[in-house]
């Protein structure tokens, strides 16, 4: 038989044929004379012996040997399983295919999610001996909507890959079922959050989370008029703030939810603080922690953007953090479970009345009283969705800083399938440079192109913005003067200014004793690139950046030999688009109205963040899940 070469969405959809599924329509009975064959005994099969692999709990392996017209040996692999499970029913799995001679076999109780990997991993071998080759589908299958004016694929970040936990197809065998108030989708910021406050409201709680570990990204925290801004006497005009959110959102983000945070974000803020129970005089401000102690302004006025002095340096790292927040949450009595996925909701009446989830047994499903708190986090690791939620422009990165491969949009499509209605594409991604500070930049025609010393999403965007989607940032041999120049609260607020002195003129640096000769290095017009630094030179001398408006006090010449240059794009921490909500964090359907007993919060939930996520309002990210998640446990006691 020759082979037939389709894509597998080709397959699925042209023959409506599952893994599991090809023997019902009788491509696996050419053995039996009522297997639908029309010449029974005749040759079905390439001889030989085939493997095929599927995912369980881990990796299971089904070995099958072919005759033209039978299966003549099954061996069946199921020692990633749990032994006393999965483990146990590889043996009764295995008869049962060769008994069968075909991948439609029942399932061994208690072992649901093995029993189905071998069914696949069966189906796999059988597809293989009947000559049909099954590609596997690729991120490229998908085109990205978004038109771009040249080609970025070559620089496309969307390549990690995580494992989807989401099933669209209806579950109905369980291991059991489980009655509590509220499951809690998640252990980052906003699931411990949630789970925690939850459970201070003497609600029966379970948390599931997907990975191994709980997840915290950096210790700090935006807030406003909390105890520790307080402490150092730094008051905000918070109309000022809901003006710079909205024009941060293009008045895409719903202005109800941003003052739901204003009005909330202090009370949640000073809650967490309270669990962590270090004392206050331990505390800095990410603006005054370093070398600007007295620097109490609600904003960097140097900047164009305004860089609001919100954030909170928490004085231990985001693993003590987690460490504190789950006895925290233990100590409330919440059931915590570790690589246990949430892979469907459970939507009767028109209500989310659970959710189901995957564990080493099977499928649990879980019975809410008040409800299904999704925290699952963005969708870093979801190629397939970025391509088709993302611009090229934004996925044209240097790579990602988050490294939480569960992050793969379970939650937004789960809520999806549900009916509820997802931020508009394309969904915004949370955006650094390469080199936080604000050194002199060009592109690839040798030219400078923005104000460098702008909130660092501003500056990504122009950046990504560029030919080719990247620059070169310069400096010369006087570079520790030059960071002496630049450095400010907001510029210098992450690392000493030996990092950044280190980074530019590392070994990744293009070094040259002319500007001619590093123009050539760097491939740019040296014509431009010279006409760029003189013309810089000269605005420096007269203090003042006629061109960009570059803070007149903060400019340094590039004159002294030797001459660094070195290229950046920009890099991701998350995706910053999810489902729409309430300022109840109650998700919203396509026709506008809240789905009963569905919350979403963290990076999973949208309505505020579009086109870009604002870095001037520094640390909202982590203080909307700490908010959101306080608040929503006051919504769910209510109910």
């Amino acid at each position: 038989m020759e082979k037939e070469k389709v894509s597998r969405r080709q397959f699925l959809r042209n023959t409506a044929i599952g893994a599991v599924g090809v023997a019902a329509a009788g491509f696996l009975g050419g053995c039996s004379s009522d297997a639908g064959s029309t010449n029974p005994g005749a040759a079905v099969y390439k001889p030989g012996t085939y493997t095929g692999t599927a995912k369980g709990m881990g990796q299971v392996t089904v070995t099958m040997t072919f005759s033209e017209t039978a299966i003549t040996d099954v061996k069946v692999d199921c020692a990633n399983e749990t032994a006393e499970i999965g483990g146990a029913a590889a043996n009764g799995l295995q008869e049962a295919l060769m008994a069968a001679q075909s991948a439609e076999i029942d399932g061994v109780s208690g072992a649901t999610m093995t029993s189905d990997a071998v069914k696949e991993a069966a189906a796999s071998c059988i597809n293989q001996a009947l000559g049909i080759a099954v590609e596997a589908a690729q991120p490229a299958d998908i085109d990205n909507p978004f038109p771009s004016c040249e080609d970025l694929s070559a620089v496309n970040a969307a390549t990690n890959s995580g494992e989807v936990a989401f099933v669209s197809a209806p579950i109905t065998d369980f291991v059991r079922t489980v009655n509590v108030d509220v499951l809690v989708c998640g252990q980052g910021p906003a699931g411990m959050a949630s789970a925690l406050a939850c459970a201070e409201k003497g609600l029966k709680v379970t948390a599931v989370e997907k990975g191994k570990n709980p997840t915290w990204r950096s210790a700090t925290m935006g807030a406003f008029n909390d105890r520790i801004h307080k402490k150092f006497g730094v008051t905000f005009d918070m109309k000022q703030w809901l003006d710079d959110a909205m024009i941060n959102c293009s008045y895409r983000g719903s202005q109800e939810i941003y003052q739901q945070y204003i009005n909330t974000c202090d009370e949640a803020v000073n809650w967490f603080l309270d669990k962590l129970a270090l004392k206050d005089e331990e505390y800095f401000l990410t603006f005054n922690a370093g070398d600007f102690r007295d620097f109490d302004a609600a904003y960097d006025e140097l900047s164009l953007s305004r860089s609001w002095n919100t954030s909170i340096n928490i004085p231990i790292p985001a693993p003590e953090i987690i460490a504190v927040m789950q006895q925290r949450i233990a100590d409330a009595g919440v059931e915590v479970l570790f690589n246990t996925p949430v892979v469907q909701l459970v939507r009767e009446g028109g209500k989310v009345t659970g959710a189901v989830v995957k564990t080493e047994q099977g499928y649990v499903k879980y019975q809410t009283a008040k409800g299904v708190v999704l925290a699952t986090g963005g969708y870093e690791f979801n190629p397939v969705k970025l391509n088709a939620c993302c611009r090229p422009r934004d996925l044209a990165l240097s790579g990602w800083m988050n490294g939480t491969k569960t992050n793969t949009g379970d939650g937004h499509e789960m809520a999806k399938a549900v009916g509820a209605m997802e931020d508009e594409y394309p969904h915004p991604l949370m955006l650094d440079p390469q080199q936080l500070m604000p050194f002199l930049r060009v592109n690839k025609s040798g030219k400078r192109f923005t104000a460098e010393y702008e909130a660092y999403n501003h500056l990504s965007n122009a950046i990504q913005s560029q030919p080719g989607a990247y620059d070169y940032y310069i400096v010369d041999a006087n570079c520790p003067a030059i960071v002496d120049k630049i450095w400010t609260p907001s510029s210098g607020c992450y690392a000493p200014k030996e990092v950044w002195i280190a980074a530019a003129t590392s070994d990744k640096a293009l070094v040259a004793n002319t500007l001619e000769e590093l123009a050539g290095k760097m491939g740019v017009d040296v014509d431009a690139f010279a006409a760029t630094i003189k013309r810089w030179n000269a605005m420096c001398e007269a203090g003042e950046d006629t061109d960009f408006h570059f803070p007149g006090k903060m400019m340094h010449k590039i004159d002294t030999a030797p001459f660094y240059a070195t290229k950046e794009m920009a890099e991701a921490l998350c995706t910053a688009g999810g489902l729409q909500i309430t300022p109840r964090s109650e998700v919203m359907a396509t026709d506008g109205q809240a789905i009963p007993g569905l919350y979403a919060i963290g990076n999973v939930s949208g309505s505020m963040f579009s086109g870009t996520y604002p870095h001037n309002q520094n640390c909202l990210s982590h203080s909307r899940c700490v908010t959101f998640g306080y608040n929503v446990a006051k919504t769910l006691a209510a109910r």
